[in-house]
C-alpha cells in the first residue's frame, strides 16, 4: 500500500509526572497547625466540618467590614474619595457582610456578639480611620514565596505608608492581646516577620515596620463611656531589626520565623502522609478559647477526662 503512512517504530514516551509542591497559607495552615495539630488534622485536611462556625464569625466580619471601610475611603461604592465612613455606613457594611456569612453557615453565637462586633468596628473606624485610611496603599495584599519543598502564601490586611512614606504592613487580630511572653504572641511576631520576607521577595526591600492590631481591646460594655483614645494594648509594633542582622543581610527575627515555619510546613507534609494528628501536650496545649469551642474536645488527651463531659441529646 503505497499511500500507507509509515510511522517510526519507537513511540514518543509520555512526559514524566510532575510533583506539585503543596501550598501553605501562613494563617489557615501554619499558624493553625502550630495552635493545635489535632484540630488542624480533623478540620483542615480530613474534611470534617465544625458543627457550628460561630467561632470564626467575629474575625471574618471584622476583616471584611474594615476592608469595605478602606474601599469606601478610596471612592468605591459611590462615595467621595477621602470621605471617612460614618457609623451608618459601618452598620450598612456590617449587615451586608453578615448576610453573606450567614449564607455560608457562619453566624454569631448570640446577639451580644453582633453588638460587640459592631461596636468594635465603629470604634476602630472613628479612632484609626482619619489617620490610617489616607495612608493605605492596598488591602488584602497577597504575597507568595517559593520555598524548597512548598510554596508559602500570605495575605496582609493592609499595606500602608508611614509618615515618611515608607511601606508598613498591618494585620488585624480579632482577639485581645496575648501575653507578650506567650508562644501565641511569638508566633504572631514570626508571622509578621515572614510577611516582611514575602514582601521583600515581591518588592525588593523590607517594609519599615509591621503592626499587629488586637481589635478586641476596643470592646466595652453597654452603658460604658465610648472609647475616644486607643487602649495601650491594642497595637503592637514588630521591629524586624531588633535582634540584629545575619551575614547575608536577613534580619535575625525574619530568619527565626522562616526556620520555624519551614519546620512546621515539613511536619504538616509528614503528618498528611501518616494521617496521624497527635493531641498537643505540655506548653503546646492551646488556650481555653481554642479548646472550649473545639468539636473534638470530648475525647482529647490534652485534658483530664472529666473536663469536657459528653452531653447526649436530651440529656440534662
Amino acid at each position: 500500500m503505497a499511500n500507507q503512512q509509515i510511522f517510526p517504530s519507537g513511540l514518543v514516551p509520555p512526559e514524566p509526572p510532575q510533583v506539585l509542591r503543596p501550598r501553605f497559607s501562613l494563617t489557615s495552615d501554619i499558624l493553625s497547625f502550630r495552635k493545635c495539630q489535632r484540630q488542624y488534622g480533623y478540620f483542615g485536611t480530613d474534611g470534617f466540618v465544625p458543627a457550628q462556625a460561630v467561632q470564626i464569625f467575629f474575625g471574618q466580619i471584622i476583616h471584611q467590614v474594615l476592608d469595605r471601610c478602606h474601599r469606601h475611603y478610596s471612592g468605591l461604592f459611590g462615595h467621595t474619595v477621602g470621605s471617612i465612613p460614618t457609623d451608618n455606613d459601618v452598620e450598612q457594611y456590617f449587615d451586608e457582610v453578615d448576610k453573606a456569612l450567614r449564607a455560608q453557615g457562619i453566624r454569631p453565637a448570640s446577639p451580644s456578639v453582633t453588638r460587640q462586633a459592631k461596636q468594635v468596628l465603629k470604634t476602630f473606624n472613628n479612632l484609626e480611620g482619619p489617620s490610617l485610611y489616607p495612608r493605605v496603599i492596598d488591602t488584602e495584599y497577597r504575597l507568595e514565596s517559593d520555598r524548597k519543598d512548598f510554596i508559602l502564601r500570605g495575605v496582609v490586611d493592609v499595606l500602608a505608608t508611614d509618615e515618611e512614606g515608607n511601606p508598613e504592613i498591618w494585620d488585624y487580630k480579632g482577639t485581645n492581646t496575648p501575653d507578650l511572653s506567650s508562644s501565641e504572641f511569638r508566633d504572631y511576631e514570626w508571622q509578621m516577620s515572614v510577611y516582611a520576607e514575602l514582601y521583600r521577595v515581591k518588592s525588593g526591600h523590607y517594609p519599615a515596620r509591621a503592626v499587629l492590631y488586637f481589635l478586641n481591646e476596643l470592646r466595652h460594655e453597654e452603658g460604658d463611656p465610648p472609647i475616644v483614645t486607643r487602649p495601650i494594648p491594642a497595637i503592637r509594633e514588630v521591629d524586624f531589626m531588633r535582634d540584629g542582622i545575619e551575614t547575608d543581610g536577613t534580619p535575625t527575627l525574619v530568619k527565626k520565623g522562616l526556620e520555624a515555619f519551614d519546620l512546621t510546613a515539613t511536619e504538616i507534609i509528614s503528618r498528611k502522609q501518616t494521617r496521624v494528628w497527635d493531641a498537643p501536650t505540655g506548653n503546646d496545649i492551646p488556650d481555653a478559647r481554642t479548646c472550649d469551642i473545639c468539636d473534638i474536645r470530648w475525647n482529647c488527651s490534652s485534658h483530664p477526662a472529666d473536663k469536657y463531659k459528653v452531653r447526649l441529646p436530651f440529656s440534662p
